[in-house]
């Protein structure tokens, strides 16, 4: 190692370090004052002629936008409202924000991606616990939309037996996303449909590896090349074929289980290892993404595989879209025909994939807060609002029909100039996208009475026909690091059962080694986040109780 380097090094564990030393100083000073800023909610009054300064570090989306816009001059209008909006990019979000909280300089709202972050803001001190029934007052309606369209979201704003923060949905994470075949490939092999089994389809991809598919007398096309990577879908289909969630919490014989350690899990690593030494699975599956651009999806529009995991959505099929797969593929390979492949059904009739589940992300009230309380209300105020106010949610998401956007049955929503160019449109915090949690101003979704209003007619029909949510499989819990040991254990145990099985599926390890890893898995910190998820999963009805889930 070099002198330089060593110093580089030295640097940046330095700056580590002072972070995570700012950190605890900062959790210290807050909790000491815990008895200072406990709030009698009873008493609190939100004086609507009061005009209230409010900073919010929304979805890091955003890095162009300036203070401003129509669309927060709308809300603030209405409001009453002066907000001070933090804009970021998500690698920013990622990077600077631990260090711009240790160092005290905390947002009044600031958003919260996944539970783990929440965890780590409230025990920091960062975090204001704000009481269900407070939620319940000042914004009825909208715990009940959140009841009924996505109740596991109140566990990712769950620590330590209180709730920080709002907590969003978006009803589009809700919909599977099948693959795609090339029905040309099809035909060339001699097969008239697209497969629906796990047994068609591996016939199909076995011709393909073999019987020469794209007519060049070579050698050189795969049935397929998933991503080893992407954890939270890689082989989707075959495992959702299985009713299994690899990566996530489950339910069995009324016991909450990390679906990866499964029997079933085994069985399909049986299945997908035969796959491979059949010559079905591109080696290249293990390698992952290059920069941005994912190798499956290239291997697939290059002409090099026929069937392609988890692109099967609505947008891959739009021709307005020059960057959709269909334009794409069309013109790299002139007279490819593309089709959906519906979810394969497997050996027990069932079909489906991993998604998300319907619950987004939190939005954390700054502890400081405390000592403005009704900046609380006034925020829930505007949840509600935009709950149940179809016209303000539009414009605070999408800006004015007629000039920011426009919409028709057939194509759907459309950016209008010059907002057509993307970066514009970001600038001016312009989303076209209503069911999905995407919005700076209005960052939750809309109930899908409003959203379907919104979407192309084509796009309903093919969700009705290829994505069903009785297909979609969220697991127990939705994002399994609810659990808080995750904060720990989550990230090296994804990482060991990625690379098991890889290594079983290569043959590079024998099917039998599953359970070794299933022991290794366990005493790495799997039992006691199994453990957790149990205790949480009797925590979780209890919150549905106090929320009112199931009324």
């Amino acid at each position: 190692m070099t002198r330089r380097k060593f110093f580089a090094l030295l640097v940046f564990f330095a700056g580590i370090s002072t972070v995570y030393a700012l950190a605890e100083r900062q959790a210290q000073k807050m909790q000491a004052t815990e008895a200072e800023l406990s709030i009698d909610w009873d008493a609190v009054v939100d004086d609507p002629t009061e005009r209230l300064e409010i900073s919010w570090m929304s979805i890091p989306r955003f890095p162009t936008a300036r203070e401003g816009t129509w669309i927060e001059e709308r809300l603030e209008k209405r409001f009453n409202v002066d907000f001070k909006p933090l804009f970021t990019s998500h690698f920013a979000y990622m990077r600077r924000r631990p260090l711009v909280f240790a160092g005290g300089n905390v947002p009044d709202l600031f958003y919260a991606g996944d539970p783990v972050v929440v965890q780590k803001d409230a025990h920091h001190g960062y975090a204001l616990p704000i009481p269900y029934e407070v939620i319940q007052k000042h914004a009825p309606n909208y715990v009940r939309y959140l009841n009924e369209y996505a109740p596991s979201a109140w566990l990712y704003a769950y620590w330590k037996g209180a709730n920080y923060g709002i907590p969003t949905w978006g009803s589009s994470l809700g919909y599977p996303v099948p693959g795609i075949w090339r029905m040309d490939w099809l035909h060339n092999v001699g097969i008239d449909k697209v497969p629906e089994t796990l047994d068609e389809m591996y016939t199909a991809l076995w011709k393909f590896r073999h019987e020469d598919p794209d007519g060049n007398g070579i050698q050189d096309t795969y049935g397929m090349c998933p991503n080893a990577q992407a954890w939270f879908n890689v082989f989707g289909a075959v495992f959702g074929a299985y009713g299994i969630v690899p990566h996530g919490w489950m339910l069995r014989d009324g016991a909450v289980v990390w679906g990866g350690t499964r029997p079933e899990a085994k069985e399909i690593l049986s299945l997908l290892r035969k796959w491979y030494a059949d010559g079905l699975i591109d080696p290249d599956f293990a390698i992952g993404q290059i920069k941005s651009s994912p190798i499956p999806y290239q291997k697939f529009v290059s002409g090099k595989t026929g069937y392609l995991f988890s692109h099967g959505g609505y947008s891959s099929f739009d021709q307005y879209n020059k960057a959709s797969l269909v334009s794409v593929i069309a013109e790299l390979q002139p007279g490819a025909e593309v089709v959906v492949g519906p979810f394969p059904v497997g050996p027990q009739g069932i079909r489906g994939a991993r998604v998300w589940s319907t619950a987004a992300h939190v939005f954390v009230f700054g502890k400081q807060v405390a000592a403005a309380p009704e900046k609380v209300v006034r925020m829930l105020k505007i949840f509600e609002a935009l709950a149940v106010e179809e016209k303000l949610f539009v414009e605070v998401r999408m800006g004015q029909r007629g000039v920011h956007w426009e919409f028709d049955a057939e194509r759907g929503l459309y950016y209008l100039p010059p907002y057509d160019d993307r970066n514009v449109a970001s600038k001016h915090l312009i989303v076209l996208n209503v069911d999905g949690p995407g919005g700076f101003f209005a960052p939750c979704g809309v109930r899908p009475a409003i959203a379907d209003k919104y979407l192309p007619t084509a796009m309903l029909q093919h969700r009705e026909r290829y994505q069903r949510t009785e297909w979609a499989q969220a697991g127990l819990f939705g994002k399994p690091d609810v659990v808080p040991s995750s904060i720990k254990h989550l990230r090296d145990l994804r990482n060991l059962q990625m690379t098991v099985y890889a290594e079983i599926i290569r043959g590079e390890r024998d099917l039998d080694y599953f359970d070794d890893f299933v022991a290794e898995w366990t005493e790495r910190g799997g039992a006691e986040m199994t453990q957790e998820a149990r205790e949480i999963y009797k925590v979780r009805e209890e919150i549905y109780r106090k929320v009112g889930v199931g009324r």
